[in-house]
C-alpha cells in the first residue's frame, strides 16, 4: 500500500501544470484610514472568502495580560450595533457558508466563505465586528470562565495535552512562544475586564488590518462596497512594536521521564526546535518534516512499522509561528520493550540524516508532495487568503506563488544534509518518555 502511495505521488505531480507562472493574481490598494485591501479574483468558484487579518496576536499583549487577546476568539461573536450575539454566525450557516477564526501568537484571523451573492453581507458583518462590538462585563466574565474550564479540563484530564505543553515550553524556552497562546491558567480569571476592553482598540486599528477578498466577484463593485463599509473607520497608525527575533537552534539536550498510572500505553515525544518562517531555512526544514512524518511517504513509518515490524502509532505536529517553530513527534505503543527499540531506531535515523544524502527518488517524492499540497492550498479560498496575508505581513510581498514553487523544485540533497546537521543534532532535541506504572 505504501509503495502505491509513493507511485501515486509521482503520477500526481506529472498531472500538475509544470509552468512556474503564478496561477493566482493579487492586487492591493489602501484606504485613506490605513486599511490594506488585497483582492484575489478567481472565476472558477461560485463562492467568495472575506478574511480580516489582524497584525496582532498574544505576543503583543501587555505585561501581565498575556493571553487576554486569545479571549477575542470568542468575544468577536458578541453582538454589535445591528446584530445580536452569534447572529452573524447563524446567518452564515443558514446561507450555506462557513466561518472560522484563529488567534495565535503572531496574528489574529477571522473569515467567512459565502456564496458570491452574499459578498456584501459578509463585508458588512466584518465591518460591524471591528467597529461596534458590545463588550459587556457579563459577557467577558462568561467567556473567561468558559475558557478557564476548557483549559483546566484539557491540562488536568489529558496526559497527551500535558506532555505536549511541557515539550513546547522547553523547546521554546526564552522565546515569545514559550507560553501558550491562552497564557497561564492562573491568569485567566484575574484579567481585569477594563484591560480586556482596551485590547479591542487593537482590532479596530485599520493600519494593522489586511482585508483579503478571494473568489468570484466584480472588482469595481467590491471596491465600492469596501469603501462603503470600511472607509468610515477612524484612521489608524501602525504600531512599531513588531521586532524580528529569530532564535537559534537549542544548544542543550533535554531528556525527561514521567511515570503515570492514568495512561493505557507508553509513549515517547520528541520536540525539535525548527526555523522561523521568515528564514530561508524554513522551506528546507519543512521538507524534513514531510520526509519524516507525512503519512503518504513517512520514513518513520517505513523504518518502524515495516522494516522493524514494531506495533506503534505515530502522531506529529508542526507549529506555524513567525520567528521560531517546533516539530513534535509522538510515538506510542502498548509494549515497554518496543518503546525502547523505538528510541534506539529513531536516534539512528536522525544521525543518518546528518551524514547520509537522500536518494533521488526520496528527494523527488518529497518535493512533489510539497508542491502538490501548496497548489491545493492555493486553490482553497480561505487558505489562499491566509497564505497571502501572512506573506504580506512578513515580507510585504504578494508575488510569492511562482517563487515558492521554484524554491521547492530547487531543493537538493545538500540542502537537506545542511539543515539536518543544524536542527536534527542531539543538542536540539527535547525528549519526554512517558511510561505506564
Amino acid at each position: 500500500m505504501k509503495v502505491k502511495k509513493f507511485v501515486l505521488v509521482l503520477v500526481l505531480i506529472s498531472a500538475l501544470s509544470l509552468t512556474l507562472e503564478a496561477k493566482y493574481k493579487f492586487e492591493k490598494f489602501y484606504l485613506s484610514n490605513g486599511l490594506t485591501v488585497i483582492l484575489s479574483p478567481s472565476n472558477n468558484s461560485a463562492a467568495v472568502c472575506v478574511l480580516l487579518y489582524h497584525k496582532i496576536g498574544t505576543r503583543h499583549d501587555p505585561p501581565g495580560l498575556h493571553g487576554a487577546t486569545y479571549l477575542y476568539r470568542n468575544l468577536m461573536h458578541l453582538g454589535t450595533r445591528t446584530f445580536d450575539p452569534y447572529e452573524r454566525f447563524l446567518f452564515v450557516k443558514r446561507h450555506g457558508g462557513i466561518s472560522n477564526r484563529q488567534v495565535k501568537h503572531d496574528n489574529s484571523i477571522f473569515y467567512q466563505v459565502m456564496p458570491e451573492a452574499e459578498l456584501n453581507n459578509a463585508l458588512w458583518h466584518e465591518s460591524e465586528r471591528i467597529s461596534s462590538l458590545k463588550l459587556t462585563d457579563r459577557a467577558i466574565d462568561t467567556h473567561k470562565n468558559s475558557e478557564y474550564r476548557r483549559i483546566y479540563s484539557t491540562i488536568n484530564g489529558n496526559v497527551n495535552a500535558a506532555a505536549n505543553r511541557w515539550i513546547k515550553s522547553v523547546v521554546f524556552a526564552d522565546t515569545v512562544y514559550q507560553t501558550p497562546e491562552y497564557g497561564s491558567l492562573e491568569a485567566i480569571g484575574s484579567f481585569d475586564n477594563r484591560e480586556i476592553k482596551k485590547l479591542y482598540q487593537n482590532f479596530k486599528n485599520p493600519a494593522d488590518i489586511v482585508l483579503i477578498i478571494a473568489g468570484n466577484f466584480d472588482k469595481t463593485m467590491v471596491r465600492k462596497s469596501v469603501d462603503r463599509y470600511f472607509a468610515p473607520l477612524p484612521a489608524g497608525k501602525r504600531d512599531p512594536r513588531e521586532k524580528l527575533n529569530i532564535p537559534a537552534p537549542r544548544k542543550e539536550y533535554v531528556y525527561k521521564n514521567w511515570l503515570r498510572k492514568d495512561i493505557p500505553y507508553h509513549f515517547v515525544t520528541y520536540g525539535i526546535r525548527a526555523p522561523s518562517k521568515r528564514s530561508q531555512d524554513h522551506l528546507y526544514f519543512n521538507f524534513v518534516k514531510y520526509y519524516l512524518v507525512d503519512e503518504r511517504i513517512s520514513k518513520l513509518e517505513k523504518i518502524l512499522s515495516r522494516k522493524n515490524n514494531l506495533d506503534v502509532t505515530i502522531n506529529s505536529e508542526y507549529t506555524n509561528h513567525f520567528d521560531c517553530n517546533a516539530l513534535i513527534i509522538k510515538i506510542s505503543t502498548a509494549n515497554r520493550e518496543t518503546l525502547e527499540t523505538v528510541k534506539y531506531v529513531l536516534a539512528k535515523e536522525f544521525d543518518a540524516l546528518l551524514s547520509k544524502a537522500l536518494s533521488q527518488s526520496e528527494l523527488k517524492a518529497t518535493k512533489s508532495l510539497m508542491e502538490i499540497d501548496f497548489r491545493k492550498n492555493m486553490a482553497l479560498l480561505e487558505k489562499r487568503s491566509i497564505i497571502a496575508a501572512e506573506n504580506f505581513h512578513m515580507f510585504a510581498d504578494l508575488d510569492f506563488e511562482a517563487e515558492y514553487i521554484k524554491r521547492i523544485r530547487g531543493i537538493t540533497t545538500y540542502n537537506i544534509l545542511d539543515i539536518s546537521k543544524k536542527y536534527l543534532n542531539e543538542k536540539n532535541r527535547v525528549i519526554l518518555n512517558v511510561v505506564k506504572q
